[in-house]
């Protein structure tokens, strides 16, 4: 069986939920409680964060794709909707990639089809070389309140907890595998798989230009821009997301 710790709440038909760079499945906890109400809620620790072993480094965003598929396989957790915060995008995008057959439909919630630009790969290395030389805790200090838009949300003490949890050779084997991941716009264009597009106006990690090109460009999706709203809209657009994400499911898990 595959290693990866989850939660679930609700019943019906299934929502899977892959949390960020730096975050465990802790974060959506309280965000998806009206979504269990309609729907088998999943909350994943992806390998290495939370409660879920680490992968033999280096690994890959499609080892990391593969190692969800195994557990949605092995759990039967098929033709399910996959919700994927930043990094959870990128994993949620390997596995329609590659498994497509697991997934009813896709969510993208801050987070981007794109490769990195060379800018941001050399921004990568900073980090792990930072990292290495100054340990996790003084990335996680400032990488946290860049997340929000209000800098006084009380949401940012809880998240900064959460990241500081992560272990150094988690941060620098993600680090690396979000660098070397390839470009994924094919997935928005070619796949017939249901996407929901989630954009903060405000986002400095996910630019919204970025977020409205993939928007144009995908097929048989649909595209929200969060208004005020940095890269944690699951706090800063709590109630817009939570009614986004319920009717995009319901369109889709229930007319099937």
């Amino acid at each position: 069986m595959s290693a990866l710790f989850f939660s679930e709440e609700g019943s019906g038909p299934p929502i899977v939920f892959l949390h960020g760079f730096c975050e465990t499945h802790e974060i959506w906890k309280d965000f998806v409680k009206p979504l269990s109400t309609r729907f088998r809620v999943i909350l994943l620790d992806l390998p290495g964060f939370g409660k879920s072993e680490i992968l033999m480094a280096p690994f890959t965003i499609d080892d990391v794709g593969d190692a969800v598929a195994k557990w949605l396989a092995e759990n039967q957790v098929l033709k399910s909707i996959l919700i994927g915060h930043s990094l959870g995008g990128y994993v949620a995008l390997s596995v329609a990639e590659h498994h497509p057959h697991l997934l009813e439909g896709m969510g993208l919630f801050h987070s981007i089809s794109f490769g990195d630009t060379p800018e941001k790969k050399e921004n990568r290395n900073k980090v792990i070389e930072f990292v290495r030389k100054n340990g996790v805790q003084p990335f996680i200090d400032t990488f946290v309140p860049g997340l929000f838009f209000d800098k006084s949300s009380p949401a940012i003490p809880h998240i900064h907890a959460i990241a500081s949890q992560t272990k150094a050779e988690t941060l620098i084997g993600y680090v690396s595998a979000m660098r070397d991941r390839p470009d994924r716009s094919s997935v928005l264009v070619k796949s017939k798989i249901h996407k929901l597009l989630m954009a903060g106006s405000e986002d400095t990690l996910i630019p919204i230009e970025a977020s409205r090109k993939m928007a144009q460009m995908s097929q048989n999706s649909i595209f929200f821009e969060l208004k005020n709203t940095a890269h944690m809209g699951f706090f800063e657009a709590e109630m817009e997301c939570q009614v986004i994400i319920r009717r995009f499911a319901e369109r889709i898990l229930f007319n099937n």
